[in-house]
């Protein structure tokens, strides 16, 4: 009784964080979703009448295409078969951004025991990915997120590419179920540490047979260290894996912040790409992790390349920081500046557009935008594909100058008609990013 007690607890605080955030089990479409596609199956349901592989695809109505992916699996201890619900909040949040984005459901641990969550995961990535045309996503630019469990899930998913014994034969194969970037919110990570790690005023009995962890692995978690360790994201840190955020609040009472002060020194150990932003007084909630008043106290630990900054309140839990990590991780660019010139005569004039890099993680791919006030038609371009629409161009790379390196540009040129006034455009987008307008 006390160990469903205790997992009842876990259930209702991933209710409230729901709430948090904003998120209601019925869902209802964000503003900027101009499509969505519920109850797909990349996988058949087991056991049948399960809702562990069905995901949903948000698709939004803004944005250049195509589109980054972001998916999201929202926790429970492992106890729900409905990861996706409440997508629709962070779909709201990311659909204007120019994201799609993918709410994924795997087994409970009722239904399946670990390897099959991850089995699951990797399963919903490769059929994204095998789908990707057909809904304009991005295939080389998928990110993950989720929190609790769903942290979990995403830390595993992000750090155990290439782990063939991860992979499983769910659903779609033959394709490839890396991710680009994770953001993961309060994770476990090492189950066997939990109890050593609870608060000095208590917490979850986590080597109790009845424990989320213990029923997630399925034998009590201090009887098979072995079973334990390859559910650890831990396990499979190495130095080429994609970068990380993760937070964690220090008065965590479901899962201790030690678990994630684990995990950063591994892949400092390992000399990969983390970035750990431990929030004081925050317990297990996204509403008190991104809490304003926090704003300023946190400590923020990065490591890249083997190297380490440590600072306080230099990176405030924010949607907009996220966004930008996110970005950063997919090589989307995170801030730019766009230098416009000009030579004209009779009806007509060719153009020169320069684009800088001037955040701290390069471009690869790369599609700039804009709209003419004007009459003005594109004819002619180099070193770039441009088109237009009405009044709306695109341009994107021609391959050769896909690559932008922080601090490094591109340059494009076209030939254009024109009658009457001809404006600087007023402004110009980066991969759905507004760059700031700089002489030429």
């Amino acid at each position: 009784m006390q160990a469903r007690i205790r997992t009842a607890m876990i259930v209702g605080m991933a209710m409230t964080v729901l709430a948090a955030v904003g998120v209601s089990v019925a869902s209802a479409p964000p503003a900027h979703a101009a499509q969505v596609v519920t109850d797909i199956a990349y996988a058949p349901a087991q056991p049948a009448g399960s809702k562990g592989h069905l995901l949903d695809l948000y698709l939004p109505s803004t944005g250049i295409t195509p589109r980054p992916l972001l998916i999201w699996h929202t926790g429970s201890a492992w106890t729900s078969d409905d990861g996706k619900a409440g997508t629709d909040a962070i779909a709201a949040i990311f659909n204007p951004l120019g994201f799609a984005v993918a709410g994924v459901s795997v087994r409970n641990s009722a239904q399946a025991i670990f390897p099959a969550q991850v089995h699951d995961i990797k399963a919903a990535i490769r059929w994204l990915r095998a789908n990707a045309a057909t809904y304009q996503i991005d295939p080389n630019r998928f990110a993950i997120m989720g929190d609790s469990s769903g942290g979990w899930l995403t830390e595993m998913a992000t750090l155990s590419g290439g782990v063939a014994a991860l992979e499983g034969t769910v659903g779609t194969t033959g394709v490839s179920s890396a991710v680009q970037v994770g953001l993961a919110f309060y994770s476990p990570t090492d189950f066997l540490q939990m109890n050593a790690q609870n608060l000095p005023t208590g917490g979850l009995d986590h080597d109790s047979p009845a424990s989320p962890e213990s029923l997630l692995v399925g034998c009590p978690i201090q009887t098979c260290p072995a079973k334990v360790a390859q559910a650890n994201p831990m396990t499979y840190v190495d130095a080429n894996d994609p970068p990380l955020m993760f937070l964690h609040g220090q008065a965590d009472f479901l899962v201790p912040h030690g678990q994630s002060v684990l995990l950063y020194n591994r892949i400092k150990a390992q000399c990969g790409d983390a970035t750990f932003v431990s929030v004081p007084a925050a317990d297990h909630m996204m509403s008190q992790i991104m809490d304003p008043a926090q704003y300023g106290n946190q400590t923020v630990y990065t490591t890249t390349d083997c190297s380490e900054t440590v600072g306080t309140g230099t990176l405030n839990p924010t949607w907009a920081n996220f966004a930008t990590f996110l970005r950063g991780g997919l090589k989307l660019g995170t801030s730019c500046e766009v230098a416009y010139a000009t030579g004209a005569w009779n009806g007509a004039f060719n153009g020169t557009v320069t684009i800088r890099n001037t955040g701290t993680t390069p471009v690869d791919d790369w599609t700039v935008t804009w709209a003419w006030s004007g009459n003005q038609q594109i004819t002619n371009a180099w070193n770039a594909t441009v088109t237009q629409t009405g009044a709306q161009v695109t341009a994107r790379d021609a391959g050769h100058n896909s690559y932008i390196g922080p601090g490094s540009s591109q340059s494009f040129g076209f030939s254009a008609t024109a009658t009457g006034t001809n404006p600087v455009p007023a402004q110009f987008k980066l991969n759905d990013i507004v760059c700031t307008k700089v002489p030429a």
